[in-house]
Parts: structure tokens; sequence; C-alpha cells
């Protein structure tokens, strides 16, 4: 009796890891699971979900390893119908299935050509179905190394600069001599840049407008202050307004110099 139960267990269990298909992602109970198809298993010799194959064997909800998960926190990437990915069932039983990981196949190519790089491994990427990407470049045998992150990537950008690609862009570059962070608009109209090479921050709007606004103190405090407008310039003050120049002051109002005010008074 023994010996036959062991046998039953034995022939219903699956060990070691099994690719299978995602045909199911919307989970009713929003725990973050998938079903999926095996196409070792009868007639799943098809590897898109949509295909019709009555005869498919098609499996309960899969829960999903995940490097992090906890209450209200963890890493959420759920695979997409369609993909493959890897499973296991726990103890080997068909009833628990888990997903372990997934692949890319002759189908569904990777982000970055392995053979494009030479073996010198510089990519790591995350890039959404919309193109969004994060990008770590470590080319550091050339003194490139940077994080960009970046909108709407087409496919075979992924390794162009970002300012040759569409989409908005931030870049954290920590290559060799041009030590900078950038966030640019898609257009290349409007940046921020901050030049730890050169020592200097350079905001700008090529076409548009720029506000600054603080509710109450806003400070500016430098060593040399230069303001330089290619058209009129208005200063207005809803209370008053005091100067204190220690060492001079000369006005260049070029032929006419206007002051309008109930009393003026000169060295009082």
């Amino acid at each position: 009796m023994v010996a036959q139960l062991l046998e039953s267990t034995r022939l219903n269990r699956i060990q070691g890891v099994v690719p299978a298909i995602v045909v199911d992602n919307k989970d009713p109970e929003g725990r973050y699971r998938v079903k999926v198809k095996f196409p070792q298993f009868l007639e799943a010799t098809s590897k898109y979900a949509d295909e019709k194959d009555d005869e498919d064997f098609v499996s309960s909800w899969a829960r999903i390893a995940s490097f992090m998960a906890g209450p209200d926190r963890g890493s959420f990437f759920l695979p997409e119908v369609d993909d493959e990915v890897l499973c296991v069932f726990e103890n080997g039983d068909l009833r628990y299935p888990y997903v372990i990981g997934m692949l890319w196949n002759g189908v569904d190519k990777t982000i970055h050509d392995n053979n494009s790089q030479d073996g010198k491994n510089n990519y790591r990427s995350i890039k959404s179905r919309s193109g969004h990407i994060v990008t770590f470049l470590d080319n550091d045998s050339e003194g490139k190394e940077s994080i960009i992150i970046q909108t709407k990537t087409q496919k075979d950008e992924e390794e162009k600069n970002p300012d040759e690609r569409d989409g908005h862009w931030i870049r954290l570059d920590h290559s060799k001599g041009e030590e900078k962070l950038e966030i640019y608009d898609r257009k290349q109209e409007n940046y921020i840049l901050i030049d730890s090479t050169n020592n200097k921050i350079i905001i700008e709007t090529k076409t548009g407008d720029m506000e600054i606004k603080a509710k109450n103190k806003m400070l500016i405090e430098c060593e040399t202050l230069e303001i330089h407008t290619r058209g009129k310039a208005d200063v207005k003050v809803d209370s008053t307004m005091t100067m204190g120049i220690k060492s001079g002051l000369d006005i260049d109002g070029g032929p006419t110099i206007k002051q309008k005010a109930g009393r003026i008074d000169l060295n009082p």
C-alpha cells in the first residue's frame, strides 16, 4: 500500500523547472498572479495565447517570485500575456505553480544584443512596453559611466545617446572629465544642467517662458550679479523697497530718467 502511494505521488509530480506562456494576468483577487500554459503538455505548440487550442493545459493561478515583496512595498513587474516565463511547482504538485523568472527567446528579442557589445556587457536596462527605460552604462574602460532615465525610447535606440532619441530624459553622467547631471524635455528646448566639471548650473528655456515663485522669502546671494534683458524690464513691488549700496551707484538712463512720487527726499 505504501509503495503504491509513493508511486502515485511520483507520477503526478513535476520536478525541476518548466518553460510556460502567460495566458491570463487579470487575477480576480489582485494578488499579483498569472495563469500559464505549457508547450510541453498536450497541444500547446503555439507561443501565443490567443491561438485556439482547446486541449492546452492551463495552470491554476501562479504566484510570481519577486526580488522584494511585503505589505504595500516591493517590486511590481507583472508579466504580459504571451510572455515566456519559467515555472516550478510546490513539492512538484501541478496544482501549485510558481513563476520564478521571465525568458527571452527566438521571438521575443532582448533589449541589448550581446554580440554588438563584443562581450563587454556595458549596458544594463529596464524597459517598459511603451519604451520608458532606465539604463546603467558601465563602460569604465573608456571612462563613460552614467545612469539614464528616458521616456518613449524606440526599438534599437537603447544604446544611442539620449539626445539622439525621442522622449524626455535625465542623465546622471559620471564619465571622466564630463561629470554632469542633465534634465531635458523631448524637444531639447528646455533643460537643466548641473556641470560638476566646470562648476556651473544652467537652467534654460529656448522658446518659452520661465517662472520662479516662492510663497515667502526668496534669497539670491552671489559674488557678482548681472541681469540682462533684450527687451523691456518691469519691477513691481506691492509694499516698500529698500536698497543698500555700500560702494557707489551709477545710473545710466540714456536720453531720459523719470522719477515720480508724492515726495522725493535727497540726502535727508
